[in-house]
């Protein structure tokens, strides 16, 4: 890596990998064009597999036992739900994070959907670990997985014809879904 200062403090890295769904739980309600009421709340299993790709920008903090990065890019969670995640990752190393060794990390933060496109933020969070391999001096892979819990304001499909059920006639809708993530990174 260039010596300068960016680098000297800073790492770059991608992950990317499989993410599968195993969980869903719906409730909302609204009233119809014709004045109906229409009420659903489901709750159980839910298998739809997706794909991740995340950039990230990280730094080692406090003997380089701890790390704290920035992730973006493309998650999918369900069906037909496809997010930009804006998350910070706190990640724990017992040996140090520039070593070979476990390590542990918490994550959140919110998420633009990109399919179907509404103006509702949906809310991720992952706890979860790894196993750390140094590559080179610069460069390390990281093996990992984790458990995502997302909170979410789906758009509902309109049960009278094409389409979903426009905003004004929503009164209440909220969606939990839960998928276990096995990615690598691979961080500069």
């Amino acid at each position: 890596m260039p010596d300068n200062w960016f680098f000297n403090h800073f790492r770059i890295g991608a992950e990317w990998g499989y993410s599968q769904c195993f969980y869903r739980g719906w409730s909302y309600n609204f009233i119809s064009e014709e004045g109906s009421r229409f009420y659903e709340d489901t709750r159980g299993t839910h298998w739809k597999s997706n794909g991740i790709f995340l950039a990230q920008v990280g730094t080692n903090l406090s003997q380089d036992r701890f790390n704290l990065a920035v992730l973006s890019g493309y998650i999918g969670v369900g069906r037909n739900n496809q997010l930009i995640p804006f998350q910070l990752r706190f990640s724990y190393f017992p040996q140090t994070a520039v070593e070979d060794g476990g390590f542990a990390f918490v994550q959140g933060g919110p998420a633009i959907h990109i399919f179907p496109r509404n103006g509702n933020l949906a809310w991720l969070g992952s706890l979860g670990g790894g196993y750390r391999l140094t590559l080179t001096s610069d460069c390390n892979l990281d093996l990992i997985a984790g458990v995502k819990l997302l909170y979410d304001h789906p758009l509902i499909p309109n049960p009278e014809g094409p389409g979903y059920v426009p905003g004004r006639n929503i009164r209440s809708n909220s969606a939990i879904y839960c998928a276990l993530d096995l990615t690598i990174a691979v961080n500069f």
